[in-house]
């Protein structure tokens, strides 16, 4: 018989074929997934589906009550139960003491470990759920001082980490390592070949920011990723600092000699539902300076005149969309930023990104999830999305999420909105 965690539910084709267990949690897990906003179609699709054949088939499975005061989870299960994980490992536990003889099947590497250091007969699947999204790292807990011991032995063992099948550590991926208490111990970047590098604190400090210091372990992975690539795309929500970590690192590398300028390609696009003020009087500049992205520059770098004195002396460039076919920046040995590349179709992503020139490095920022302004520029036709799929694993290419909003509290309880 199999325990099933809840992503098999979700991923594999298999479960329906024979009698197993689940966590009353993993129902609830599947609810939330069907109403959360935050969850793409297709996912939500599938926790529907699971759901409907849940309903439809009550007497193929069993489902054990996750009860945090069980006899048998207090005496038995060593975590603090943090995690919706947890919980349905510490409901297994109350099964297999309850004499139940089965196999704890998952997806999750993490819940796999778990497993195995509360002494569950434990099954990692070797496909990857096609339908997780790439973050540009992988968190790694050890459950035990055992299994960070292993950990710190194998990392270097290209053999230890074929628990995906295809779907192996990408060159430049990172790990973030914790330990038996939620502590992030280390942090490396996947170099390929089964190499890796630990990951150095890096800020950036330059005249017009002062010293940028990263403010989580995800904001460290981009200063890094921009130390390390010649493109690097970095995602999350509004007031994660996506913009301030791209910028800081810009005119620091302008200021160091690294580049000789900024090139800002723009996209003007209103944002979705508000109203569009029309024409703007002016030239080119003029008239992207009264839009979002001038809007965007004069909140970061200061006043409006400090933006025209960078363009005045050739440090500062933008240029819209329309304007950059047969655009090359070869030879200019600049830095390129696209913000907001969210909004792009993967035609003009791909037009933007054939502009880059060897001596020339790049940075996207956006958040495809929740801020595309135009439809045209949604799903499988997002330009951002579509670097992710086709760049991850290349040696210059390196990808961040970011998760935690900093801008204030406001800002973060407004984006479950």
């Amino acid at each position: 018989m199999k325990f099933y965690d809840t992503n098999v539910l979700l991923h594999d084709k298999n479960w329906t074929k024979e009698e197993f267990l689940i966590s009353s949690v993993t129902i609830e897990e599947l609810e939330s997934i069907k109403l959360s906003k935050e969850k793409d179609q297709k996912i939500k699709y599938l926790a529907k589906k699971a759901s409907r054949w849940l309903i439809n088939n009550p007497n193929q499975y069993e489902v054990f009550l996750f009860d945090p005061n069980d006899k048998f989870i207090r005496k038995k299960f060593p975590f603090t139960i943090d995690t919706q994980d947890k919980k349905i490992l510490a409901t297994a536990i109350s099964a297999k003491e309850r004499g139940y003889l089965f196999d704890f099947v998952t997806y999750d590497f993490n819940c796999y470990l778990f497993a195995k250091a509360i002494k569950l007969n434990a099954q990692l699947l070797k496909e990857e759920c096609k339908e997780n999204k790439y973050n540009g790292y992988r968190t790694i807990t050890c459950p035990s001082d055992e299994t960070l011991a292993d950990f710190y032995t194998n990392i270097n063992d290209p053999t230890f980490w074929k628990y995906e099948d295809e779907n192996d550590l990408k060159v430049n991926e990172y790990l973030l390592v914790y330990d038996k208490d939620n502590n992030l111990i280390d942090k490396y970047r996947y170099l390929g070949k089964g190499k890796f590098e630990q990951v150095k604190f890096v800020a950036a400090e330059s005249k017009m920011f002062g010293k940028v210091k990263p403010i989580d372990p995800y904001q460290e992975l981009v200063l890094d990723s921009f130390k390390h690539n010649q493109l690097t795309l970095v995602k999350g929500p509004a007031g994660t600092g996506k913009s301030l970590l791209s910028l800081a690192y810009l005119f620091r590398a302008m200021e160091k000699g690294d580049i000789d300028k900024i090139i800002i390609f723009c996209n003007t696009v209103a944002t979705a539902g508000s109203a569009k003020l029309g024409y703007y009087p002016g030239d080119r500049t003029e008239k992207l300076l009264d839009s979002q992205i001038g809007n965007f520059l004069i909140s970061k770098i200061g006043a409006r005149e400090g933006v025209e004195k960078l363009i005045d002396m050739g440090q500062l460039l933008l240029l819209p969309m329309s304007d950059i076919r047969g655009f090359d920046t070869s030879g200019m040995k600049a830095g390129i930023y696209i913000t907001e590349a969210q909004n792009l179709n993967v035609e003009l992503m791909k037009l933007a990104l054939q502009r880059i020139g060897e001596d020339s490095i790049c940075i996207l920022d956006g958040d495809n999830e929740t801020q595309v302004d135009l439809n045209t520029y949604a799903g499988d036709n997002n330009g951002l999305k579509r670097v992710s799929e086709v760049f991850r694993g290349q040696p210059f290419y390196g990808e961040i999420t970011l998760k935690t909003i900093h801008r204030s509290k406001i800002a973060n309880i407004a984006s479950r909105m």
